[in-house]
């Protein structure tokens, strides 16, 4: 029998916090999260190839924490710095009208961010996205150059050095 999602997981108490925990955290038990295209410094950035807008990414937090006031001080700054860099990345790479921003962990309790490139013609205009009505199929070069433009924003070359041999 398949697993509860989302809010029905809720109503077991112990399989929720199972769920919570990191030893029963599916990220946190392989050990990083599927679709990775980038690691920075506090987290992984995901694109998988199915999404339900162009440019859509999420940001996964290196630690295991379900909500974001758990994280230390210096690990917040951190984990929002990473979140902010990509954001910025998409959007260059995509031109969107606006971001849209999503923190939910109702289903994968482990702290993540969805960042949705909004579109004037995309199909959730004037409503919520929802995944489950249009989806997007990105190439392997798509998200080669999505990973590719976010580890590069991270690590600019040095400017005015001739690179080392």
């Amino acid at each position: 029998m398949a697993e509860p999602l989302g809010g029905a997981l809720w109503r077991t108490p112990k399989a929720w916090a199972l769920r919570r925990s990191r030893t029963g955290c599916p990220i946190c038990r392989r050990r990083h999260p599927r679709d990775v295209v980038a690691t920075l410094p506090a987290s992984w950035v995901t694109a998988p190839r199915q999404a339900p807008l162009p440019g859509y990414v999420a940001v996964v937090a290196k630690q295991h924490v379900v909500e974001p006031f758990e994280l230390p001080p210096s690990a917040g700054r951190a984990f929002w710095n990473d979140v902010m860099l990509v954001a910025k990345c998409v959007a260059e790479l995509f031109s969107p009208v606006k971001m849209n921003y999503e923190l939910h962990g109702n289903t994968v309790p482990h702290l993540h961010v969805h960042i949705y490139p909004r579109y004037r013609d995309d199909p959730y205009v004037g409503g919520p996205i929802d995944p489950r009505r249009a989806t997007f199929a990105r190439s392997r070069e798509e998200l080669l150059r999505i990973g590719r433009v976010i580890r590069n924003a991270r690590s600019p070359r040095r400017r005015g050095r001739s690179p080392r041999r």
